[in-house]
């Protein structure tokens, strides 16, 4: 058994997807992303809901050189990034982001939208499944980790 749920990868919505983050991630504290193409008002978003500290997830892209946030996890950041989401494409959004309750990891979503997203096996197989579904992806044990 893998240190992870595997959601499979396939078409999200993204403004659905950090709609679908809060209401199944509510005790999550710290949401981190990385990317090289954010647009400058998604930048916006990420600097008004900064948290101070260190970025705990490991970098992810080596070039070009990419952006990091760490954001307080709040309904109000998922409501401005769903909001944004409509108006902007993914690479726009971030490249990668992981979802951390204070130091625990509990999702890592690398090439997110495009890639396979791991869900930690220290949240209940109940809630991978139903996030899984509220997207349209399936969902299994993985081999990562």
């Amino acid at each position: 058994m893998g240190k992870y749920w595997e959601i499979k990868e396939g078409k999200v919505d993204s403004a659905r997807f950090f709609e679908t983050l809060w209401r199944r991630f509510p005790e999550a504290t710290t949401l981190y992303v990385e990317g090289s193409s954010i647009a400058p008002d998604v930048k916006d978003c990420y600097r008004t809901h900064r948290e101070e500290g260190d970025y705990l997830p490991r970098a992810q892209t080596i070039f070009p050189r990419s952006e990091k946030f760490r954001c307080r996890f709040s309904a109000n950041l998922v409501d401005a990034l769903a909001a944004l989401a409509e108006q902007h494409a993914e690479p726009e959004l971030l490249d990668h982001l992981a979802l951390y309750r204070d130091s625990e990891e509990l999702l890592v979503w690398h090439d997110a939208f495009a890639d396979v997203l791991l869900v930690s096996r220290t949240v209940p197989e109940s809630v991978a499944s139903s996030f899984a579904a509220d997207l349209g992806l399936g969902y299994s044990n993985s081999r990562a980790g």
